[in-house]
């Protein structure tokens, strides 16, 4: 890749006092994922865990539009449902937090970088009235603009980025799956079995000017992207897909028994009759 070839890496964090709201830092001496494009190529880079699919890294690359990529998934719309908010206002950067509460169109107006306003919240994203993703943030807003469209008009994360217009940086900072850990990603394979029920996970940040998050997504069972609509509509159907690879074998050895006992069959009765012509037949 030359040297001009533009790429989306991490803001400066905010003031590190605050830190401590923010998603575990990773390792500075781990090289960071990052997103890198030229005139004519496009490139994800990461240390994917071996056994994650094509299916599962489009969703865990999402920057910023998981909704949407869901929505095609699943060929039906997917909705936000806001589990928990905590907002904080930061009336000098150096000072403590002090929780805000909403509406205060005065706080809204006065969001600056010396003035941030932060939340942090849980939502859940439903598709058919079933949870497809649980999302655990922590923003930091500073203006008036980006206060308004989150904290007032209600706009999620991703309709907040594609309200304004712009397409956040995105740093994907680990990926897992099982419980949810602090771990560093590595290119090297644990060697561990993983369940096609496993939750699948990323911790991942989003980055435009006046409007940071740091965000952890669980997908509670990797089914869901095998099954798709089975899945969503009956767990018990998901088995079924799961196992095609299974029984179709299994069909193919049955029609091949068939096929040698229908043979064997036809042969004996060849041989047969012909004995029975011969035995008729002869002087």
């Amino acid at each position: 890749m030359s040297n001009n070839t533009p790429t989306l890496t991490r803001r400066e964090s905010w003031s590190k006092s605050n830190r401590a709201a923010e998603v575990p830092e990773v390792d500075p001496s781990f090289p960071q994922p990052i997103y890198t494009y030229s005139p004519k190529t496009t490139s994800i880079s990461f240390p994917w865990p071996e056994e994650v699919t094509g299916l599962e890294r489009i969703a865990l690359s999402a920057q910023g539009d998981l909704q949407r990529v869901l929505s095609a998934f699943f060929a039906r719309p997917i909705t936000i449902a806001i589990v928990y908010s905590n907002t904080f206002h930061h009336r000098f950067i150096h000072e403590p937090p002090t929780p805000l509460t909403l509406p205060n169109p005065a706080v809204i107006a006065s969001a600056s970088r010396e003035s941030p306003i932060t939340q942090t919240r849980q939502v859940h994203l439903q598709c058919s009235n079933k949870i497809v993703c649980t999302a655990t943030s922590t923003v930091r807003i500073t203006s008036p603009t980006v206060a308004n469209l989150f904290l007032v008009e209600k706009y999620a994360i991703g309709q907040t980025f594609a309200r304004l217009g712009k397409v956040p940086e995105f740093e994907l900072v680990s990926v897992g799956l099982g419980p949810v850990t602090d771990a560093v990603p590595t290119l090297s394979h644990s060697g561990k079995a993983h369940a096609a029920n496993e939750q699948l996970w990323r911790r991942y940040r989003l980055c435009i000017e006046d409007f940071e998050c740091n965000i952890l997504e669980v997908f509670p069972t990797r089914e869901m992207f095998v099954g798709g609509l089975h899945w969503l509509e009956d767990t018990h159907k998901v088995s079924e897909v799961l196992d095609q690879s299974t029984v179709v074998p299994h069909q193919q050895t049955g029609l091949l028994l068939f096929l040698g006992c229908s043979f064997l069959i036809l042969a004996y009765a060849s041989a047969y009759f012909t004995n029975r012509h011969l035995f008729f037949c002869s002087p």
